[in-house]
């Protein structure tokens, strides 16, 4: 499989941790906290090619990284780390040997499931973006409150969907109705689907990890939620009525006409907003 190229003005590194043997990166130094940017379930880095190009993001320190048994990184030395809480120590590990430090960590969908674990954690993050991630879990109940239950879904919680099943799921992810690009396809393709079956195993049976509900309500520094309006996954709505320690501007911010990568397929109004986000809190 060939992976895609790094942007311009990006460098492609790899760092080891003691759970992963590999985990790849692509870095373009710049001003200001480093935003690093955690990809969703059956993804890569390469879901952000379109927003790290933007003019918003020009001047800024920027690293989008593949989680453990995606894109360019290896598989997790033991399958049954493919969980939530350990995923969460692998990333703030790789960031660390990277000497990436006080990141704005900005975790879409699964990787922002991964991003408030590691603030519960206590990993050392700056500030907080969460898209198409509703804050729930650990356990089957909180879960099914915040999620649709749909087909799609499940592909996306299964260790060995069929490759049209999986096309299905990618369309609804970023959504796009017509031919998806084939970096798009590859990532899907190449997750390691025990990562899938495991991490929603673990989260549904409501084992180890933080309450990302009341983490996100006390955590004490700077929350943004950039999301679309036009979420398939769950209500978007419904991140307005929760309880927030520090959400910025007190509320979402929307993208009109976007579903669950509004980075992907806007990725302009995205980048505006992520600077401005960050821009309020240097």
């Amino acid at each position: 499989m060939l992976f895609p190229a790094p942007p311009p003005g990006f460098t492609r590194r790899h760092v080891a941790t003691a759970e992963c043997p590999s985990i790849a990166l692509w870095e373009r130094r710049g001003e200001g906290s480093a935003i690093v940017f955690v990809h969703g379930n059956s993804s890569s880095k390469s879901a952000f090619v379109n927003l790290l190009v933007e003019p918003a993001l020009a001047d800024r320190h920027l690293v989008a990284l593949d989680l453990p048994g995606a894109g360019e990184s290896a598989d997790m030395a033991d399958p049954d780390a493919y969980t939530i809480p350990a995923v969460a120590r692998t990333v703030a590990s790789a960031l660390a040997a990277a000497d990436i430090r006080d990141p704005v960590v900005v975790g879409w969908s699964l990787g922002g499931h991964i991003a408030i674990e590691m603030v519960g954690q206590q990993a050392p993050v700056a500030a907080l973006v969460l898209t198409g991630t509703p804050p729930a879990g650990p356990g089957a109940e909180e879960i099914a409150s915040a999620f649709h239950q749909s087909e799609q879904l499940a592909v996306g919680l299964s260790e060995r969907p069929s490759d049209n099943a999986l096309i299905d799921y990618l369309h609804h992810v970023y959504g796009i109705t017509g031919a998806l690009p084939q970096h798009l396809v590859d990532a899907g393709r190449r997750f390691d689907g025990r990562f899938r079956a495991r991490f929603a195993e673990h989260w549904l049976a409501g084992g180890d990890g933080h309450r990302q509900r009341v983490v996100v309500a006390y955590w004490p520094r700077p929350i943004a939620v950039i999301q679309g309006d036009r979420e398939p996954f769950f209500d978007p709505s419904s991140l307005d009525a929760m309880a927030w320690g520090q959400l910025w501007r007190n509320r979402g911010q929307w993208i009109a006409g976007a579903g669950h990568a509004p980075f992907f397929t806007d990725p302009a109004a995205y980048a505006r907003l992520l600077a401005d986000f960050v821009g309020s809190i240097d």
